[in-house]
């Protein structure tokens, strides 16, 4: 049945090549050419097994097929040029930023090193000067991995001219449809150019890492020179880097690339390509790079944030986990080491070129925020070695209706690149207390703002900003008083990992292990610090109800070989309940008071128009870092301001930062209404009891009060839902934040369609791990609706997934079949081999038996029964092709032994003359010994 299956599928097969070479008649001087590419598709296609083609090949080989057809027609050596810069645009579509490809310059194979390009034959493709477009071994090789592998690549089977086709004509994807398209232009682009041409456009195309596109650019960059001029230790160098520029950077890892550099000169003095002497002066050389970047176009601050932002986006579209939070050293070494590898490859990707990223930043607003920073530091005039401004700031403004960064600012000036808004980690100071310690104090039920707390001096503790202390008050002013002892209280009520978490679920960046239990987080102490884009988007979550979106920039991501690479959806951005709306709204009425009361440490920073504002100022220790982070319904805004080298700034965080956030908030809230927060209707007015609980029947109606957000004397905010059942409404906040983590599984799951073996595997286990926690919400509602949409969206692939089961159960018995004559095999050995043991045991014990005669000097009192021992024993191998040996050496010994003298004679010829004879007791001992 299998046979005629396959006998079928291959039928097929050949039936889709013909009909391809048919269809296309009238271009046959381009489609003779890719003939043998498509039978080397064939064989790699065979090669996967029968029911495998019946199931997934053959609809790829007809995706393939019409994929090529386009690319036989127009197929030119301007395909093989290098992709136009990535290109980033604002919020209206206007380009803002061009991040530069690489200084490319297009060299004939005449003016590059034969050490490069007969290096890349050594290293990349031996059989390059005489195979056709296509390694027939090599594929079949790979086939054969594959077939072994549920159909992935696990070793590669690409030629030179296939990677100059993957670079130029088609996309990036690891997929079985683009190999089969590689295979089948191969030979065709191997008709079109010879194989100078071929290796001309290889060398030109290659990436080599750092924007260096192009042997030329990386010659120049790498070592100043000229293709040409390039060295054996060189040309290794750069050979091994366009394997993996990301991993192989002599720049970021000097080690990892002097090791491959070196196992590339071990293969081009194998294939002859640099003698032996060449070879030993390389592999002694340093790396020795240079770094000459010319005339280059600096990243703004917007473009250099789209493209990290734009990263992460690439990296979320190959599912990459993203962690904030780390138990222990080793669960954060892993990750970092992970992280920065794919991150470093995706933002070297964009660099690359072929982008165009579209983002949310708003023109208008970015230059209000940098000429804010500018003009409120031009009170500093220092500047450092390089003639940057020594006092730096950074802002990061977020519309709280989009959720979008609309602006980022980095540094004073357009001249510096260096983006302090996402990539510097400072201190926080103060400005942190509201989302780690505050809003996390009230969300537990531990805390109201009316909650009388204790201002002390604390043994082990910290002090307050001028060492006073203010003994008991309401927590809402000691906020505002922006209190050490009070925040470092709070924080160890409710535990530093809960506080964490938090910050973990807004996806804050640069937190370490080492800060799990540190009480100093109550203060700001972390580790590395935090950055100002983190700091605006945590304060946005306080601002949207306690609503965290995951929203960046970038809106929109396209590539000119790929397309749509990523989209955001206006209608169903991703968010997470941080905090509880109740919570949010308190803790947002409470940073009103910063601004607001007197004795806030942000009085001055009262906007304009009378529009309604919260905020924290932040200050750390020795006036190191300044911070000053705020929003109204509108907008937030996080600014920080200090030395790239940490030292003492003139100032506070009130008259710094906090000069800049006003400025810039009252610039852009001019066209606006004030607008007040939106109260939940679970927070109540009501008057507080002094321990921060309500006296019963002193709710406060809206209708009581001509302005409902004037609180009367004694009174205060409370959430019923949180006072009414503490751990209940805990339960429940924890019930949604699973679903939400339910939801966000179940919506992958629901995009997910069977095209390979692993995507079946990945469907069953997905379904089976999706019910169990779906099983477990606690919402009958949810729970019912998310098992609904789970189950329709596997029956939905029914049809496939029985197809798939077939495949399974084919490679299960194929398993079972393979451990059952394993198992054979090894009991067949074992016999085997114990009948060799009592074998090699008897010709051992009849060689002993021989030997204890034919060693005798005197015949024993027992020769008898010794002749008798060994002709027993050499019986025993009778059917042993040793039999003929051990009986000859048998005979032997018998003569020897019945030559010899009895004891006694033998005694007497070693006895010296006038020797008196031995006694009996003697003889008897000595024949004992003998024996």
């Amino acid at each position: 049945m299998k046979g005629k299956k396959v006998g079928s599928v291959i039928g097929g097969i050949f039936k889709m090549i013909f009909g391809f070479i048919g269809s296309y008649a009238g271009i046959m001087t381009s489609i003779i050419g890719a003939i043998l590419g498509i039978f080397a598709t064939a064989i790699l296609i065979a090669a996967l097994g029968g029911v495998l083609i019946y199931v997934k090949v053959l609809p790829d080989f007809t995706k393939a097929r019409n994929a090529v057809f386009e690319k036989l027609v127009n197929m030119s050596a301007k395909d093989f040029v290098m992709n136009e810069d990535t290109k980033i645009y604002d919020k209206n579509g206007d380009k803002i930023g061009t991040v530069n490809a690489g200084h490319y310059k297009y060299v004939k194979v005449n003016k590059i090193s034969p050490y490069v390009y007969n290096g890349y034959i050594a290293v990349e493709d031996k059989r390059f000067r005489t195979h056709a477009g296509v390694d027939m071994l090599s594929t079949l090789r790979a086939a054969v991995s594959m077939a072994r592998n549920n159909g992935e690549a696990t070793s590669g089977g690409s030629t030179i001219t296939q990677q100059v086709i993957k670079n130029n004509l088609l996309t990036q994807e690891k997929t079985m449809v683009r190999k089969m398209s590689e295979i089948m232009l191969a030979p065709t682009v191997e008709e079109k150019f010879s194989k100078d041409k071929i290796m001309e456009f290889y060398c030109n195309s290659n990436y080599y890492g750092n924007r260096c596109y192009g042997i030329s650019a990386a010659s120049k960059y790498y070592f100043g020179k000229k293709p040409a001029d390039l060295t054996p230790a060189e040309a290794a160098l750069l050979i091994s880097l366009s394997n993996n520029p990301a991993k192989y950077n002599p720049v970021n890892h000097p080690k990892a690339a002097k090791e491959k550099r070196n196992s590339s000169l071990k293969r081009m003095l194998d294939s002859g390509v640099i003698s032996k002497k060449e070879y030993k002066k390389a592999i002694k050389s340093k790396l020795n790079v240079l770094q000459i970047t010319g005339k280059v176009v600096n990243e703004n601050y917007q473009t250099s944030y789209a493209i990290h932002c734009a990263a992460i986006n690439l990296m979320e579209k190959e599912n990459f986990e993203f962690k904030y939070t780390f138990s222990n050293k080793t669960e954060y070494t892993d990750y970092i080491e992970k992280y920065s590898d794919l991150y470093s490859e995706k933002s070297e990707e964009i660099r690359k070129g072929g982008y165009k990223i579209y983002t949310s930043i708003n023109p208008k607003i970015q230059k209000k925020l940098q000429s804010a920073i500018d003009n409120g530091l031009a009170f500093d005039t220092e500047k450092t070695k390089d003639n940057k401004y020594a006092l730096q700031g950074a802002g990061v403004c977020v519309d709280n209706k989009t959720n979008y960064v609309i602006a980022i600012v980095g540094g004073r000036g357009t001249k510096d690149s260096y983006n302090r808004g996402y990539l510097s980690a400072r201190q926080s100071g103060s400005s942190i207390k509201p989302l780690i310690d505050y809003a996390p104090g009230i969300e537990s039920g531990a805390f109201t703002p009316s909650s009388i707390v204790d201002d002390h001096k604390i043994k082990n503790g910290p002090s307050n900003a001028g060492g006073g202390y203010h003994g008991t008050m309401h927590l809402r002013e000691a906020v505002a008083r922006s209190l050490n002892t009070v925040a470092w209280q709070v924080l160890s009520t409710i535990t530093p990992e809960y506080g964490l978490s938090f910050l973990d679920k807004m996806q804050f960046h640069n937190l370490s292990y080492v800060d799990n239990g540190n009480l100093a987080l109550s203060l700001g102490g972390f580790t590395k610090g935090v950055r100002v884009v983190d700091m605006a988007k945590g304060f946005s979550t306080l601002a949207n109800g306690g609503e965290y979106c995951e929203r960046t920039c970038v809106k929109k991501i396209t590539h000119t070989s790929e397309g749509m690479v990523y989209q955001d959806t206006d209608e169903d951005p991703d968010v997470t309940q941080v905090y509880s709306k109740d919570t949010a709204f308190m803790m947002t009425d409470i940073l009103k008071g910063v601004i607001n009361e007197d004795y806030g440490t942000g009085h001055s920073l009262k906007l304009d128009n009378g529009h309604i504002a919260a905020g924290k100022t932040g200050t750390t220790n020795s006036n190191k870092d300044l911070w000053m982070c705020g929003y109204t319904s509108y907008y937030s805004t996080a600014i920080w301001t200090g030395y790239d080298t940490p030292r003492a700034i003139a100032g506070s965080s009130a008259s710094v930062p906090g000069s800049i956030w006003k400025n810039f908030m009252n610039s852009i809230h001019t066209k606006k209404e004030p607008l007040e927060f939106e109260k939940p209707e679970t927070v109540v007015l009501a008057k507080s009891d002094g321990t921060g609980k309500i006296i019963e029947g002193t709710e406060m109606e809206p209708k009581d009060t001509k302005n409902y957000y004037d609180k009367p004397y004694g009174y205060d905010y409370f959430s019923t839902a949180i006072l009414e059942d503490t751990s209940g409404y805990v339960n429940k906040m924890k019930d949604k934040a699973y679903q939400k983590k339910c939801l966000k599984k179940l919506k992958k799951f629901e995009k997910l369609y069977i095209t390979e073996l692993a995507d079946y595997y990945t469907l069953e286990e997905d379904y089976k791990t999706l019910k169990n926690m779906i099983s477990a919400i606690d919402d009958d509602t949810v729970r019912k609706a998310y098992l609904t949409r789970v189950t329709d969206k596997y029956e939905s692939l029914a049809d496939q997934t029985l197809e798939w089961k077939k495949v399974v159960k084919a490679y299960n018995k194929k398993k079972k079949e393979e451990a059952e004559a394993l198992a054979e095999k090894t009991a067949e050995e074992s016999v085997v081999n114990a009948v060799e043991a009592v074998k090699n045991a008897r010709i051992e014990t009849a060689k002993t038996a021989i030997k204890r005669l034919s060693s005798r000097k005197f015949k024993p009192d027992n020769i008898s029964t010794l002749i008798k021992n060994a002709e027993d024993a050499v019986k025993k191998c009778k059917n042993y092709s040793e039999y003929a040996s051990l009986v000859s050496s048998l005979d032997a010994a018998k003569r020897h032994v019945s030559s010899l003298p009895t004891k006694q004679e033998y005694i007497e010829s070693k006895k010296p003359k006038n020797t008196p004879t031995p006694s009996p007791e003697t003889e008897e001992e000595t024949d004992e010994t003998e024996e």
